[in-house]
């Protein structure tokens, strides 16, 4: 009689299930314990970068000194009373808000300035500029000053923001007796204009991925020429109460001496110029807040506008 090697049907059935049970296991493993082991070890590993370069850099690894650290860093920066924050928004408010006074009597608010300036009111605004200074020997020359009153372009708040820190500068030139230089004008049989130009406007961005600009800059170049003790003043003036005209860029020459005599000295040898000639750019600043949609330009730390007319 043949034996009979088959298992009782229990045994197989428990061998089925132990069967199942393992591959189960190994599926359990596969698709949820093994996606957690690769974060673990990524974040053990990203740890451990992170721990070697606080041990490079000079921060404590002790809790409590950081704790400590972050609470004075917390003071510094302040609340809403003191600190580097309302420091920081005092700085910034007197920077750019030269023209706020004047905006808010016009237009009430700086969004409302943005909306409504028009070019109706720029060409008057060119017009009365252009005859106030000529009234004081200015000439403007539009090919040099590159605005006039036909000038159009996308947002006319910068054109009249242009033309108020034109009026700005010189007037802080003429009024420390300063002149303003001229040169012959091309092909004008003998006509002159003053040396007076307004160049590109600059866009400053916080964020690089910013896509409108958190601060506009309008600077404007002149030559202009006088005493060394005036020009001191005109210095001094542009950073008088309500106005914040910063000289971006300078260039001085000293006038030739009269009568080939040398210029005198002081005490300690420092040369009395009695007359220099100054060229220089003078910026004011403006904090737009909130930019009508069309004004989206590319993301840029710094961006020039094109010039206008020159």
């Amino acid at each position: 009689m043949a034996n009979n090697h088959k298992w009782p049907a229990g045994h197989r059935n428990l061998l089925a299930v132990v069967i199942l049970l393992t591959i189960a296991a190994i599926a359990c493993i596969y698709l949820r314990l093994r996606p957690r082991w690769l974060e673990y070890t990524e974040t053990r590993d990203e740890k451990a970068s992170i721990e070697a370069k606080l041990i490079k850099s000079e921060w404590p690894n002790d809790p409590e000194r950081l704790e400590a650290i972050l609470k004075g860093f917390t003071k510094q920066l302040g609340d809403k009373e003191k600190g580097l924050k309302v420091e920081t928004a005092q700085i910034i408010a007197k920077a750019t808000g030269m023209f706020k006074e004047r905006i808010e009597n016009e237009y009430e608010t700086i969004p409302d300035f943005i909306q409504r300036a028009s070019q109706t009111e720029y060409k008057d605004q060119y017009d009365r500029l252009d005859t106030y200074l000529q009234g004081r020997s200015i000439i403007l020359d539009t090919s040099v000053f590159g605005m006039n009153e036909l000038t159009s372009e996308p947002f006319k708040y910068q054109m009249l923001l242009k033309l108020w820190t034109t009026q700005a500068i010189v007037d802080c030139a003429l009024n420390n007796k300063l002149r303003v230089t001229s040169k012959p004008l091309a092909g004008s049989r003998g006509r002159r204009a003053s040396s007076i130009t307004v160049l590109p406007m600059k866009s400053y961005y916080l964020n690089e991925n910013d896509a409108t600009p958190y601060v506009l800059e309008f600077p404007v170049q002149l030559e202009i020429i006088g005493s060394m003790a005036n020009f001191s003043a005109f210095v001094d003036s542009l950073f008088t109460e309500g106005r914040f005209l910063p000289i971006t860029n300078m260039e001085l020459i000293a006038q030739p001496p009269q009568g080939g005599k040398l210029p005198g000295h002081d005490k300690e040898g420092i040369i009395n110029y009695h007359t220099i000639r100054v060229q220089i750019i003078c910026s004011s600043f403006f904090l737009p807040q909130t930019l009508p949609q069309k004004e989206v330009t590319s993301p840029k730390a710094v961006v020039s506008e094109r010039p206008a007319g020159i």
